[in-house]
């Protein structure tokens, strides 16, 4: 239908624009290669690392669109809004998908050259990171949309601080109050790798829920 071909327009036009800047993606993505050379166990850095350039990369179509009066012209298209938002989560969780495949391939490769490490390790290390990037770019996308490129950028810091911190404490409080709680927190050690891998996919959903309305109602907001 007509909705399906503004989207495919749209992906389009965001992959013109990564190939554009592909050769300065490419010297970042330079360095997370190297290291999977030198390094015979580098496999879990290099998949990690590729996943979470990919989001930045990704979330940069935003700032690119900016540019040059761009949204005002995408708005004179027949394109919605919420089009517009929906393309970027598609553009974003797509990308990141397809950069772990590719990554964690090149990382099987370098693991049966080396057999310094397991592959199944290799395979949780790269779910993991590829969810967490996911739940990062839930955050990433709306402040995007809300503010310039340099604002979104100190508040999406400031979010990972105050997550890093109080994810510190917490450990800290757990170590310092185990022996008096501990027998509430026992249940955690029961949990098996399925448990804890559906469990953050649950809260990868409902962080995407809450963010995909959050920048249609940014979007809808702003005027252009």
């Amino acid at each position: 239908g007509e909705g399906r071909t503004v989207m495919r327009g749209l992906l389009m036009k965001d992959l013109e624009l990564i190939k554009i800047n592909m050769k300065m993606y490419l010297a970042v993505f330079l360095i997370g290669i190297i290291y999977l050379v030198a390094q015979e166990n580098g496999s879990t850095f290099f998949v990690a690392y590729a996943i979470f350039v990919s989001i930045s990369v990704s979330v940069g179509t935003i700032s690119y669109d900016g540019y040059h009066h761009g949204m005002k012209f995408l708005m004179t298209l027949p394109v919605t809004k919420k089009q517009y938002v929906q393309s970027k989560y598609l553009l974003s969780f797509g990308f990141a998908v397809l950069v772990s495949v590719i990554s964690l391939l090149w990382g099987m490769i370098r693991i049966q050259i080396s057999g310094k490490q397991e592959a199944e390790d290799l395979l949780i290390s790269a779910g993991t990171a590829l969810v967490i990037s996911c739940i990062i770019l839930c955050g990433m996308i709306p402040l995007r949309l809300k503010y310039e490129a340099e604002k979104s950028r100190i508040v999406m810091v400031a979010v990972v601080v105050v997550i890093f911190l109080v994810a510190a404490a917490c450990k800290e409080l757990y170590d310092v109050y185990q022996k008096s709680f501990g027998k509430g927190l026992r249940f955690l050690n029961t949990l098996s790798g399925w448990q804890i891998a559906v469990g953050l996919i649950v809260v990868m959903m409902i962080c995407l829920a809450v963010s995909v309305k959050a920048s249609e109602r940014i979007m809808e907001k702003k005027e252009f």
